[in-house]
């Protein structure tokens, strides 16, 4: 289709399958070619993590120093963390080796092995994404909040059930929702199709709890607290403010996993773009996720190109605060509300409101 016929006649956004396939066609080769630099700058992060844990253990080093390397050290983890998410998509290395190392090197510190993010997000997640009852990170629907134990849970730490702990829950949301795969979503009816050994994740993990215990028991309680705790709650939180956006403003569906619908990219600082790796281009993630996100701004101008309206960004900040301010309950595919069926709001007018 010539690109003036797209102008005059935008692809459907519900022709996701079309639309992939013009979209293809406009980028380069080299698109979707592993890009192995950005893992070998990722790796080489790791020892500069490492020594900002010993400077932090340091008696010399002021609380206000720490609390600052802290901060950063929490950075660092988020960016090595993103890198081992492009790698374990196959953007990064060709070797299975090599990716297995960067996911252990990016998703240890928040107790994920690299087997249970391939089942949990590379899996379940995307091939299902907001859909109902098979995506593990959907938001629950109010007929299960009604009925089920774990979907209250998730309600409640959830941005805009107004609990109180929704307003920290970013700090650990991350590490939660990891667990909540490994120990209870995985052995439900809808994902025994994953491939896992759930055994070996399992004792992986408990063995990565007690490693990471022990380093801080030998670190004592300032470098348990600087060198550990506080950079694993500052990368949760800045993981969080990315992933509730990507989807929990969205529509729903009870079959279809279309990513000009139920994704959402959003526009933040160009320093938070570029310390983590184009992580807000996350529609286009969901598009090609075997893309290296290196290609989504140029993936982003040529969907505009094709059809505007089947590009989702939202400014970050704006997004953020509608995530607190509507309920946190689907309705059904198209509205959220609260527990007792009040204050519902549509999904449409929440993307009308962010843009």
């Amino acid at each position: 289709m010539s690109s003036s016929s797209l102008r005059t006649n935008p692809i459907s956004v519900h022709d996701f399958r079309q639309l992939r396939t013009e979209l293809r066609r406009a980028m380069p080769p080299e698109a979707f070619q592993p890009q192995p630099l950005r893992g070998v700058l990722a790796l080489a992060l790791v020892p500069v993590e490492i020594a900002l844990m010993w400077t932090v253990c340091q008696e010399w080093m002021p609380w206000w120093g720490c609390l600052l390397l802290s901060f950063v050290l929490g950075q660092l983890l988020t960016t090595v963390g993103l890198a081992a998410h492009e790698a374990l998509h196959h953007s990064v290395f060709r070797s299975r080796v090599l990716e297995d190392i960067l996911g252990w090197a990016g998703f240890s510190p928040w107790l994920v092995t690299p087997g249970t993010w391939r089942a949990w997000h590379v899996q379940a997640h995307h091939s299902a994404a907001n859909i109902h009852v098979r995506d593990p990170d959907v938001l629950p629907r109010q007929e299960e909040w009604l009925t089920q134990r774990f979907a209250k849970l998730f309600h409640a730490i959830s941005p805009g059930s107004g609990s109180w702990i929704s307003f920290i829950s970013f700090s650990f949301f991350f590490t939660a929702q990891g667990q909540a795969f490994l120990w209870h979503h995985s052995n439900l009816p809808q994902h025994q199709q994953v491939r896992m050994s759930r055994t070996r994740e399992r004792i992986l993990t408990v063995l990565l709890a007690l490693g990471w215990g022990t380093l801080g028991w030998a670190m004592g309680p300032r470098g348990a607290i600087y060198a550990i705790l506080l950079p694993h709650l500052f990368s949760n939180a800045t993981l969080m403010i990315y992933i509730a956006t990507n989807h929990w403003l969205l529509p729903a569906s009870q079959d279809t996993d279309n990513p000009f619908v139920n994704t959402a990219s959003v526009e933040t600082h160009p320093v938070m773009d570029l310390i983590h790796l184009h992580f807000s281009h996350h529609q286009e993630h969901h598009i090609f996720p075997a893309m290296s996100p290196r290609f989504a701004p140029l993936l982003r101008k040529h969907l505009r190109a094709i059809n505007p309206e089947a590009s989702i960004v939202a400014p970050h900040l704006k997004a953020l605060r509608t995530l607190f301010s509507r309920p946190a309950l689907y309705r059904d595919g198209q509205h959220f509300t609260g527990p007792d069926g009040t204050s519902a709001v549509s999904t449409a007018e929440l993307r009308h409101r962010l843009e």
